[in-house]
C-alpha cells in the first residue's frame, strides 16, 4: 500500500546500473528510495476517478490509509532533503528540489495542470524521470567511469526496462483511462497493439543485453549474461500471465518485481 517495496526495487534498480557501470551508488540510493516513496504516496493521495475502475482495491486503502501515507510524505520529504544535506551536496539539493517539483507535479496541479493529463505523456513521464535520476546523478557527479558506448547502450535498456514495467501497468489501467479521458499509449494504441510493442520491447530489451556481453569490461560480462538469461524468462512469462485479468497484488509483486532482476545478477555474480 505504501509502495515500500516498489521503492526499494527502484533503489535497488539504480544501485544495479551504477554498479554496472562503475559508479559509486552509496550517495544516491536513500534519494532514489525517499523519491519514489514520496511521489506515490502524494499520487494516491489525491484522488483520482480512474482508480476506481484500474485498481479498486488500492482506491479503498488509500482511502483507509490516508493518514499514514501523509505521514510517509512528510518522513520521505525530509529524507530525501536531509540526506544531500547530511553529505553536503548542494548540486544533488538543487537537482532534488528542482525534480520533486516537477514529479509533484504528475499528479498534483501544481502549474494548473497535471502531466498524467498531457495526451500520452503518462507512459513515458514515469520511466524517463527514473532513469534520468539512475543515471543523471552520477554523471553530473563524476562523470563517465567507464567507455561511452557501454553507457548509452545501459541507459538506453535502462529507459525501455522501465518503459516494459510502465506499459503493462498502463495496458491495466486501459479501461479506466479511457474512461476518466486519460490518453495514455495503450489508450491510443488498443489492447492488441499495446501488447506487441511489448514483445517488441522485450526483444529490445533482450538485444540490448546481448551487446552488453560483448561491450561489458570482463568483469561484468558474466553478469550480463545472466541478465539475458533472466529477462525474457522473467518479462517473458509477465506477458503471458497478463493475457487475462490479475489481481492488484500481483502488479504490485510481480510487476514490480522486475526491478530486482538487475541487482539479484550483480549480486550473484560480481558480489555486494
Amino acid at each position: 500500500m505504501l509502495h515500500l517495496y516498489g521503492s526499494a526495487g527502484i533503489a535497488a534498480f539504480g544501485w544495479a546500473v551504477c554498479r554496472l557501470l562503475d559508479w559509486p551508488a552509496t550517495p544516491w540510493v536513500p534519494m532514489w528510495f525517499f523519491a519514489a516513496l514520496l511521489i506515490y504516496n502524494a499520487d494516491r493521495l489525491r484522488i483520482d476517478p480512474a482508480d476506481a475502475v484500474n485498481i479498486p482495491q488500492r482506491a479503498s486503502a488509500a482511502a483507509r490509509w490516508g493518514g499514514l501515507s501523509r505521514i510517509v510524505c512528510a518522513l520521505s520529504a525530509v529524507g530525501v532533503i536531509a540526506w544531500p544535506l547530511w553529505l553536503g551536496d548542494w548540486l544533488s539539493l538543487g537537482l532534488v528540489l528542482g525534480g520533486g517539483f516537477v514529479c509533484l507535479n504528475y499528479s498534483v496541479p501544481l502549474l494548473g495542470f497535471r502531466w498524467k493529463d498531457v495526451p500520452l505523456l503518462k507512459t513515458f513521464f514515469a520511466p524517463t524521470i527514473v532513469a534520468a535520476s539512475i543515471l543523471g546523478l552520477p554523471w553530473l557527479h563524476l562523470g563517465a567511469a567507464t567507455d561511452l558506448t557501454s553507457v548509452v547502450l545501459t541507459a538506453f535498456r535502462t529507459w525501455t526496462f522501465l518503459l516494459f514495467n510502465m506499459l503493462l501497468c498502463d495496458l491495466r489501467d486501459l479501461a479506466g483511462d479511457r474512461a476518466s479521458g486519460v490518453r495514455t499509449l495503450p489508450v491510443a494504441l488498443g489492447e492488441k497493439r499495446t501488447r506487441w510493442l511489448l514483445i517488441t520491447l522485450l526483444v529490445i530489451i533482450e538485444a540490448l543485453a546481448l551487446l552488453m556481453i560483448a561491450q561489458a569490461a570482463p568483469a561484468y560480462r558474466q553478469t550480463w549474461r545472466l541478465i539475458a538469461i533472466l529477462g525474457p524468462i522473467y518479462l517473458g512469462g509477465l506477458l503471458l500471465a497478463v493475457r487475462r485479468r490479475r489481481s492488484e497484488r500481483f502488479y504490485e509483486w510481480a510487476v514490480e518485481g522486475m526491478l530486482f532482476l538487475p541487482p539479484l545478477a550483480v549480486l550473484a555474480t560480481v558480489g555486494p
